[in-house]
């Protein structure tokens, strides 16, 4: 197993340039219309080139995203999960 490392929480418009493609692909995925206030968190699979987007209006727990990382063979790793839990307690 693979695991994830939060990378960053940022609104639409501050996700970085190299990172759109990956938030784009989620969007589509979701069919969802991206606004630019909206939170997102974005995490990397270790030792990969892979990155995952989450929608924080959608994501209800950390243990919803680490079931949506199984797909990629992945877990959150334990500092990032925390991180999570606290960012989705704020929102």
């Amino acid at each position: 197993m693979h695991k994830a490392q939060l990378v960053g929480v940022y609104t639409v418009r501050e996700v970085p340039e190299q990172l759109l493609p990956f938030l784009n692909i989620q969007a589509k995925r979701e069919n969802k219309e991206l606004k630019l206030s909206e939170k997102v968190a974005v995490f990397q699979i270790e030792n990969t080139a892979s990155f995952v987007v989450a929608f924080l209006s959608t994501l209800r727990s950390a243990e919803e995203m680490e079931n949506r990382l199984k797909d990629q063979d992945a877990v959150l790793e334990p500092v990032s999960k925390r991180s999570l839990e606290r960012v989705l307690d704020q929102n």
